[in-house]
Formats: structure tokens, C-alpha cells, sequence
């Protein structure tokens, strides 16, 4: 008599791990884009036509009136150096480096006078925020 052979099934993949990893990654971006400041709704930022890609800075935002803000609450140039002195805990000799959000429709000769207001109060390198333009 001639018993059946019984097949080799397959070991069934656990779809458990791949759940688990998913999850993870869903966690993590949540995370990692909560941590980027929001930029300030009453600044339209410049467009440019070549811009380096980089993530939304912590920035000092001008409005087109000259307004300046930073995190939402109005500033003037000394105290917004002095808030990144402190925040980036720095020495007084050490350089600061200041982000300058300025709105589209903000006057030129107004932004280069808080551009020099800027480094009056003590920043070495100011950097102008943009947007890429479309192509």
C-alpha cells in the first residue's frame, strides 16, 4: 500500500515585521516634521530663479511693512542677535550667523537698513531667505 507524500508547505512570512516597521517610520516623520518652525503667515518670502534647497529655517521674519518677528512675537535687531546669542549659547567673541526672512514686497532700502542694523548689533553673517521660483 502506497501512502501519500505529504507536501512541504511553504514557512508563511509574517506580515507582522513589515506592520511593525511601517509604524515606526509613520512615528518618526511625525516627529521630524513637527520640529521645523512654521514660517510667519504675513510674509510672502522672494523668489528666486537658483536657490540652494535647505529646510525652513529659524529665521527673523520682516514683514512688508518693516515689521520684524521671530516665532511669532515682534522684535528689534539687538534683541533678536542677542535671543540667537543666548539661544546658540555663545560666547561674545563668537561670530552669529543671522537668517533674514524678508517679504517680497518689502522695500529694498528698507531691508538694507535692517540688514546694517543687523550687523551693528553684532551679527557677522546675515543670510536672506528665498524661495525657488518656478521654472
Amino acid at each position: 500500500m502506497r501512502l501519500p507524500r505529504q507536501t512541504k508547505r511553504a514557512p508563511q512570512e509574517s506580515t507582522i515585521t513589515l506592520i511593525n516597521v511601517v509604524f515606526l517610520m509613520l512615528i518618526f516623520f511625525l516627529i521630524a516634521g513637527s520640529l521645523t518652525p512654521p514660517l510667519d503667515k504675513d510674509v510672502t518670502l522672494i523668489s528666486t530663479a537658483e536657490s540652494d534647497r535647505a529646510e525652513p529655517p529659524e529665521a527673523l521674519f520682516v514683514t512688508s511693512d518693516g515689521v520684524m518677528r521671530t516665532r511669532g512675537e515682534e522684535t528689534d535687531a539687538a534683541g533678536y542677535v542677542a535671543h540667537v546669542r543666548q539661544e546658540q549659547a555663545l560666547l561674545e567673541d563668537d561670530p552669529v550667523a543671522v537668517k533674514l526672512a524678508a517679504d517680497r514686497d518689502l522695500p529694498a532700502t528698507r531691508l538694507i537698513e535692517i540688514v546694517g542694523e543687523l550687523k551693528s548689533a553684532g551679527a557677522n553673517r546675515v543670510t536672506v531667505v528665498t524661495e525657488r521660483g518656478k521654472p
